[in-house]
């Protein structure tokens, strides 16, 4: 009889994840069924984008280089990526202060390992950190942020979140631009975070991988420019570069103490060892690509700005639905609490429940408030607006990119019908719940 760690049975797989079997799942009952309608996936995050062709070209010509490489990192790349971050975010940082990894996530678990500390995580989240956290054994402190900030982390609300936790160490997650809200931080709201850190002895892991799809990005400042000395930025290239399953994640490290990057590059050593040499040539090209690679950046924020918007005009127009109005990332967070009392009465008693019926019913996916460490029974979810064929849009944007409102709606209409569609869905969906008729397959 083998047995596993009993602490792991309170790990769950990535709601996301579990979603995408149930697409499929579905998917083939459908099939079965003689049902051809299309599925509409508002759950899943990944950049709809080709990635940019330099990245692409470096990764194939470089793929016969097979030898193990430096654990934190090629030099040249390090050094290419500290050169990208003080270009496009202006904080200062070295090459030095540079570790890769296998995706953001693996960075954030490694520096989770070596940082000691409670871990403080605002909701509602990304779905990862909580079972990171879990897996580690780590203490988590879940902080509810509010409506009236735009759900953003508030001074005040961390100073009442840590107060049991007196003068030791923290580790504050803050993601910026947010999953699953689209919120992005002032200047002023995140120098206010830093002056509380400081005073709480807190370190910040600042997940910025969503930073360069900041719609207003000129105004977007990362948490490294203003708390330097406590801050450790973690990205990649899966969302801007939209090279998710090439698996490559970048921690920057303040300059001191030392012996932090230094643990942070024996857990990786021992973990993952390097990241894979052609990737790291890939990565090489998309953090020096110059002006070819910044262009493709800014078309394909472009593209998502226009998405994002329409997407949350639309649900917030729906009757019984509230939507945040994102600033970044690839999502918005949709709150349907208004139904409520109507959903329990439904025999739909929790929100992954509603989810899981909406899927069922209308081929519509959303993902649940739970997953984003939410009450099971809050009503809120996270609704992902990638759901396209971003090389057709892309390719059309450039060829002949929106003039006016007019040509925007046209451009929409042509792209996001999928997603369109969908949110025609959940209003028909919410319309029978509010008049108290519990939703069927039709």
């Amino acid at each position: 009889m083998i047995r596993v760690e009993p602490h792991l049975q309170a790990v769950s797989l990535p709601a996301n994840l579990r979603i995408n079997d149930q697409i499929s799942e579905y998917r083939a009952r459908c099939e079965a069924e003689g049902c051809d309608a299309p599925y509409h996936h508002f759950a899943f995050g990944q950049s709809p984008f080709p990635p940019p062709p330099d990245v692409v070209e470096a990764l194939a010509q470089n793929a016969k280089k097979h030898s193990y490489l430096p654990t934190a990192g090629l030099p040249e790349l390090r050094e290419a990526i500290a050169a990208y971050h003080v270009r496009h975010f202006r904080v200062a940082c070295s090459g030095e202060q540079v570790v890769c990894s296998p995706g953001s996530k693996e960075m954030i678990a490694a520096i989770m390992t070596a940082v000691a500390g409670p871990v403080i995580v605002p909701t509602p989240s990304w779905v990862s950190y909580l079972p990171q956290a879990r897996i580690l054994k780590r203490q988590v402190i879940g902080l509810r942020t509010r409506e009236e900030d735009g759900y953003k982390l508030a001074p005040d609300v961390l100073i009442r979140g840590i107060q049991q936790l007196g003068s030791s160490q923290k580790i504050l997650v803050l993601n910026h631009p947010h999953n699953p809200t689209g919120a992005v931080y002032t200047e002023d709201e995140l120098g206010e975070l830093a002056d509380v850190c400081r005073r709480e002895n807190i370190v910040v892991i600042a997940d910025e991988i969503y930073a360069l799809t900041a719609f207003d990005f000129d105004s977007f400042t990362s948490m490294m420019k203003v708390y330097p000395e406590g801050t450790i930025v973690t990205g990649g290239l899966s969302k801007d570069r939209s090279s998710g399953g090439y698996r490559f994640g970048v921690g920057i490290f303040p300059k001191e103490p030392s012996e932090l990057l230094e643990s942070v590059l024996k857990v990786a050593g021992s973990t993952y060892s390097c990241v894979a040499a052609p990737v790291q040539y890939a990565a090489l090209a998309a953090y020096s690509g110059g002006s070819s690679v910044d262009a493709y950046v800014r078309d394909c924020r472009a593209v998502n700005t226009l998405a994002g918007r329409l997407i949350s005009s639309k649900l917030a127009a729906l009757d019984g639905v509230k939507s945040t109005t994102p600033r970044g990332a690839f999502y918005l967070y949709a709150d349907f609490n208004a139904q409520a009392e109507q959903f329990k009465q439904l025999d739909l008693s929790s929100c992954a429940h509603f989810c899981e019926n909406l899927l069922e019913v209308e081929h519509t996916a959303l993902l649940p408030g739970d997953a984003l460490l939410l009450p099971a029974d809050d009503y809120s979810v996270r609704c992902s607006f990638v759901d396209y064929d971003g090389e057709k849009a892309l390719s059309a944007w450039r060829d002949d990119p929106p003039k006016d409102e007019s040509d925007e709606m046209r451009f929409a209409q042509k792209h996001f019908e999928i997603m369109l569609a969908g949110v025609s869905n959940i209003g028909r969906y919410v319309d029978e719940i509010r008049a108290g008729k519990r939703p069927t397959h039709g």
